[in-house]
């Protein structure tokens, strides 16, 4: 298996092509962009006055027909630009649980989000057969009076790899 043999779809079940819709349930057939715009929707003026917190679940998939994902772990290798935001993430080893909106923190069973940003210090999910998906959730936060950045300047690189 090679690292383009996994891939990352939205959830919100197999039709589902908004990633504001992305809040759990099963996998959509539809990946996830590579800007994190693609999967969160911009800041607006009130929530970067406020703060914000909000949450998308996405699935990492093993897109091989026959070679399984070995000793996968997940982490942030990149963060964002902003100094105001933050990416945390969580496995969730269960893989059907569905928040109502995404403000909603995912609580069945509660997850703890937090930020790997090495393959050493990364979360542990295991192999990954051909076919197989593990259920990942994204927490974003925005701090209360967050400074307006270009909209092209936000990103963050998740990864999952192998382990050794």
């Amino acid at each position: 298996m090679v690292g383009s043999d996994l891939k990352f779809y939205l959830s919100g079940g197999v039709t589902n092509t908004d990633p504001k819709l992305s809040l759990g349930g099963v996998i959509s057939t539809t990946q996830v962009g590579a800007s994190l715009h693609d999967l969160f929707d911009v800041v607006t003026p009130e929530q970067a006055t406020n703060g914000h917190v909000d949450y998308r679940s996405i699935f990492a998939k093993n897109t091989h027909v026959s070679e399984t994902g070995a000793a996968a772990v997940l982490y942030v290798s990149a963060e964002t630009t902003s100094v105001s935001t933050t990416i945390e993430v969580a496995y969730d080893s269960g893989g059907t649980q569905t928040i109502a909106n995404e403000t909603t923190a995912p609580s069945s069973p509660a997850l703890t989000f937090t930020k790997p940003m090495s393959k050493s210090a990364g979360i542990v999910l295991g192999d990954v057969a051909p076919s197989a998906t593990k259920m990942i959730w994204l927490k974003r936060t925005v701090t209360a009076g967050a400074l307006k950045i270009n909209l092209d300047a936000g990103q963050v690189i998740i990864v999952v790899g192998n382990s050794t």
